[in-house]
């Protein structure tokens, strides 16, 4: 019979751990410190049951005034019932009870902790929204005040190539003309640089070359690579996970052919474009596959693709040039 009852006590104990347990998983660790005293106070039978955190009580229940906290740097999270002295079998559950509340205190200053990060978290929200809606007005602006005068010389350019001020020299002819393509350029580089929706982009994009044709080994053969870059920084716009898809598909494409390449980075002149060069010395075709995929990058970027046939020399890929990214005076 005495097994028995202790059988029944710890049952009775886990299912009420149990229950706090579930009521802290709903509604928090303070809740779940609310039902863990309720349950003492059923198991113990007792007036009222309170959890001492070794500092100040953070949970009670029941009638009665609250006992007087043990004195002492050491105190420990403890469960105390009132004003009936516990036996030794309701000791045993409230140092249980206790373990299990030390749990849900250390839960709750997590909570606290996060609580308060995403109060600080709100906080930079906000300060950012502000700073991004005034970012948002000076870009308005200052694309308004940058183009407002160039629409005016533009006009009046117009005006005096269509004759309406009277004949013109061959000269100033050509001075117009002249002023009228600055100004058609001046006006695109204003809508690149002020752009509402900007990419990421890649800034430079030798480094990334010099990582993906590495020569690798393939079949006990070593890939012989040779590439020219230029002596300034390969900045291309576009979302940087299509660039470097992009060039780890040329790359694999290399690699899988097992024949020397040659890899050439070089501009376009004033198109604004780089032309990525790669030439098998075999004269291999590249993949299907590996085709339709560049196509649908060299799109997404705003690019193109020409092929040997197109070419005379290998593959060549045209990228954009960002422009927007400044150019070092001296790049190593």
């Amino acid at each position: 019979m005495g097994w028995r009852i202790e059988d029944d006590l710890d049952a009775g104990v886990e299912q009420a751990l149990a229950r706090a347990a579930e009521r802290a998983f709903r509604c928090g660790a303070r809740a779940g410190l609310e039902a863990l005293v309720q349950e003492a106070q059923r198991l113990t039978g007792a007036s009222g049951a309170a959890f001492h955190d070794g500092r100040v009580y953070v949970a009670r229940t029941g009638l009665g005034a609250l006992p007087r906290a043990s004195p002492g740097p050491s105190r420990r999270p403890v469960l105390v019932v009132w004003p009936e002295l516990p036996t030794a079998r309701e000791v045993r559950v409230l140092a249980r009870m206790s373990a299990f509340g030390a749990a849900l205190l250390a839960a709750r200053a997590r909570e606290q902790d996060a609580a308060a990060r995403q109060v600080q978290l709100l906080k930079t929200q906000q300060r950012l929204t502000r700073r991004l809606t005034h970012q948002e007005h000076q870009r308005s602006r200052a694309s308004h005040d940058l183009r407002t005068p160039l629409m005016v010389i533009k006009g009046y350019v117009d005006m005096m190539l269509k004759g309406t001020t009277g004949g013109l020299t061959a000269p100033i002819q050509r001075y117009l003309e002249r002023l009228r393509r600055s100004a058609d350029d001046q006006s695109a580089i204003i809508e690149r640089r002020l752009a509402k929706v900007r990419h990421e982009g890649v800034e430079d994009l030798r480094p990334l070359l010099r990582t993906a044709f590495i020569p690798s080994a393939r079949g006990h053969r070593a890939v012989d690579t040779t590439m020219t870059l230029p002596d300034r920084p390969v900045a291309v716009p576009g979302p940087r996970d299509d660039v470097e898809l992009l060039v780890r598909t040329l790359a694999r494409a290399v690699a899988s052919s097992g024949a020397p390449a040659a890899v050439r980075v070089e501009s376009a002149g004033d198109a604004g474009v780089w032309q990525l060069r790669v030439t098998l010395r075999s004269g291999k075709a590249l993949p299907e596959k590996s085709l339709t995929l560049l196509r649908h990058l060299t799109q997404r970027l705003r690019g193109g693709l020409s092929l040997p046939e197109e070419t005379g020399n290998g593959w060549v890929v045209h990228l954009p040039v960002d422009d927007t990214v400044p150019v070092a005076p001296r790049d190593a």
